[in-house]
């Protein structure tokens, strides 16, 4: 009797300590905790009774004892764990509906047997807590609802119809299991287990559906912002093309200017002269083109992202050349340079280190049909990652430049290429142009 004692109460912590580990879990995986771990489980090993006190004091039935456990895990939430307030009560909800459905599974078991003793229970009860974590692990590793609960109509998506399941199971275990006044044949047990398996199921498919329908509504909001950037760039590149245009026509009147100049001398009018000199100096400034690649595009973009990185203090080196007749839309070469340059330029306002040498050196190699750019700029620290990062705390617009880039590349039969080392970053960007 003392050892069936013994394993009891082994048994029992065994089970409390499933069930801290659970709530810590789901608090984790859904929301991250803001406080140390240690505290938080002390805060729960001495509040942890809270719920069962609050289920004796008010004689709350079995079926609902689950609501004062939501309430408990809420204030857990709002005190320990990262996340809006919305969000915790979400987490809350889907951490009490999983652990009913897998408790309801268990019922049907304990009712198999008329002389069934506690440390069966407990251990039916362990099973049912073993079975929880598997399915929270299998949630949380390949799903990503921990990281998207932003949008209310998800939410409720996934909330209402797990906790109509549940209470709709409470409301029929009651029925079915009312002052234990039931047939406890094995095939009635067995049909109630199957009744409370379908809802596990069911919860479960609720979170894969949910899943698909957040990642399917991110690409369409990714999808329309690289659709608004194009049209921005297009709109962009086309005032840069009148600019180039302009410089022509300016460059084939310098000598229409210079005979001016020359007349306003011969006539003696020193002033006229100085003035009309300096519009012509002011025009020529403003249209002034430091890189000739051989293609008007390329050229435009590239002197405007000179201008700017002389404005900054970055060091700007261009060996570009772009031969005649290449088989690219233009419009597709400006977004490439242009977004390359513009995150050369960007990467190199982040140092703040004097001792860093601000610089951006672009050539270009070409190869049968391929033509190749090399990008080639100076950063702060080093990418710990086979992947891009960005530091703006918007998901949606990650890597938006690059994305474009990639597009272009995918679209020329080309690819794109990065290196990185100790405070430099280059990107390859490959294109079949002929």
């Amino acid at each position: 009797m003392i050892t069936f004692n013994i394993i009891g109460k082994i048994l029992s912590f065994v089970s409390d300590i499933l069930g801290f580990f659970i709530l810590y879990i789901t608090l984790k995986g859904f929301l991250g905790f803001k406080t140390k771990l240690r505290y938080i489980f002390i805060a729960i090993l001495i509040t942890g009774n809270i719920p069962f006190l609050i289920v004796e004091k008010f004689n709350i039935e079995s079926v609902y004892q689950w609501i004062p456990t939501v309430i408990y895990v809420f204030v857990i939430c709002l005190i320990f764990c990262k996340g809006t307030y919305l969000k915790k009560i979400i987490v809350s909800i889907i951490y009490n509906c999983f652990n009913e459905l897998v408790q309801y599974i268990t019922v049907p078991v304990i009712y198999m047997s008329n002389d069934i003793n506690n440390i069966a229970n407990q251990l039916i009860l362990i099973i049912a807590q073993l079975i929880y974590i598997l399915i929270f692990n299998f949630i949380l590793k390949n799903y990503c609802i921990d990281n998207n609960f932003k949008d209310l109509k998800y939410m409720l998506f996934f909330v209402i119809p797990n906790v109509f399941i549940v209470v709709l199971l409470c409301e029929y275990f009651k029925l079915y299991y009312k002052n234990n006044n039931v047939d406890s044949s094995l095939l009635n047990n067995i049909k109630m287990m199957g009744f409370a398996s379908i809802a596990l199921i069911c919860g479960v498919f609720t979170v894969i559906i949910l899943d698909r329908l957040m990642k399917e509504n991110a690409l369409r909001q990714k999808e329309a912002l690289l659709a608004n950037q194009f049209n921005i760039q297009a709109r962009h590149y086309k005032d840069l093309q009148v600019q180039f245009k302009n410089t022509r026509t300016f460059k084939h009147d310098i000598n229409n200017h210079l005979i001016c100049i020359k007349n306003l001398i011969a006539n003696g009018d020193i002033k006229s002269t100085e003035q009309y000199i300096k519009k012509v100096t002011e025009s020529l400034e403003s249209l002034n083109l430091r890189v000739n690649t051989g293609n008007p595009f390329a050229d435009a973009v590239i002197n405007e992202k000179y201008n700017i990185s002389i404005d900054k203090n970055i060091d700007f080196k261009c060996n570009i050349k772009i031969p005649n007749g290449i088989k690219m839309n233009p419009f597709d070469l400006c977004v490439v340079l242009g977004n390359a340059l513009d995150n050369a330029i960007e990467a190199c306002e982040k140092i703040t280190d004097e001792s860093i040498k601000k610089y951006i050196h672009i050539t270009s190699t070409f190869n049968k049909s391929f033509i190749v750019f090399e990008i080639k700029n100076s950063m702060k620290g080093y990418i710990h990652k086979d992947y891009i990062s960005t530091d703006k705390g918007d998901d949606i617009n990650h890597g938006l430049g690059l994305l474009n880039i990639q597009s272009i590349a995918d679209k020329y039969f080309g690819t794109t290429y990065i290196e990185n080392s100790e405070n430099m970053f280059v990107l390859n960007v490959m294109l079949q142009v002929l």
